[in-house]
């Protein structure tokens, strides 16, 4: 789908990647909704973008949140064509010592929020019979293993591109779907635990994820290729090369174990799940 002419929201878009994104929609001749949790920082970016750009506070984590978000924009753009589901927070550290608030936490912002949110919208596109478009933001991660220390986020991020792969198979004709999967970006993700109830990092160790942070791809070289993407209706957004390495691990891995434990022989499709759900179903007609 083209943004020319388009109405967008963008969740987290106050900031970072969906910062990125925001400005990119307008540079090309669409219309972006900022919706973020800090309305001043949205505000802001929304009045250097112009006309074409305006800023919405919502706390994403809960659903009676997104939906009144949801009413709010709808109501006041007339509609919405392309939705952003890009709000989330990292947490670093091994999964042994992860507490439960913090796991609770980063899943519902990371994995909830975007359901709530593709939910929201989509079903007012529904209802509408309005051609529309979803783009939920996983990461590298989604792909396969990037390094230790990053299991509760990377955890999210599976949990994000599978919903999204089910989503293209449920959404209507009308509704394209993407999942971006960045890798390392020059943002503010490391800043602090930005606006959120996470557990403030040691200085040093902010400091060093600062220091990394700062060594990645402009944030605006990745709208851009999303926005390219989007308008191809690719269904997986990739923009850095390197993160190849870790899905061919792990579909390396995959092939080794079927080619050992499970080799196609005999009637292969005996207990695919796909033709029984149908063989039972015509039985149930």
């Amino acid at each position: 789908m083209d943004i020319k002419g388009k109405t967008a929201v963008v969740t987290g878009g106050a900031a970072g990647i969906g910062a990125a994104i925001a400005e990119e929609i307008v540079n090309r001749g669409g219309k972006v909704v900022i919706v973020d949790i800090d309305i001043d920082d949205a505000q802001s970016l929304a009045q250097r973008l112009g006309d074409n750009a305006s800023a919405m506070v919502c706390d994403v984590s809960t659903g009676a949140n997104i939906d009144a978000m949801a009413d709010q924009v709808w109501t006041n753009t007339g509609g919405v064509d392309i939705v952003f589901a890009n709000a989330g927070a990292g947490a670093t550290g091994p999964l042994l010592d992860v507490g439960e608030d913090l796991f609770d936490f980063v899943f519902t912002l990371n994995v909830k929020s975007v359901w709530l949110t593709c939910k929201a919208f989509a079903n007012r596109m529904i209802q509408e019979d309005r051609q529309g478009y979803l783009c939920v933001t996983g990461s590298e991660h989604s792909l396969g293993l990037q390094h230790a220390g990053s299991g509760l986020y990377t955890g999210t991020k599976h949990a994000v591109l599978g919903m999204a792969d089910v989503l293209r198979r449920e959404l209507p004709d009308t509704i394209g779907i993407s999942v971006l999967c960045p890798g390392l970006t020059s943002t503010r993700f490391a800043e602090g635990r930005r606006h959120s109830r996470l557990p403030p990092d040691p200085p040093q160790m902010e400091a060093f994820a600062k220091a990394v942070m700062a060594k990645g791809m402009p944030a605006a070289d990745v709208a851009k290729a999303t926005l390219d993407a989007i308008a191809r209706e690719d269904f997986f957004i990739v923009t850095h090369a390197n993160a190849r390495a870790a899905a061919e691990k792990r579909w390396q891995e995959i092939d080794a174990a079927f080619a050992h434990q499970a080799p196609p022989e005999g009637d292969v499709d005996k207990y695919d799940v796909t033709r029984v759900i149908g063989e039972v179903s015509n039985e149930f007609k």
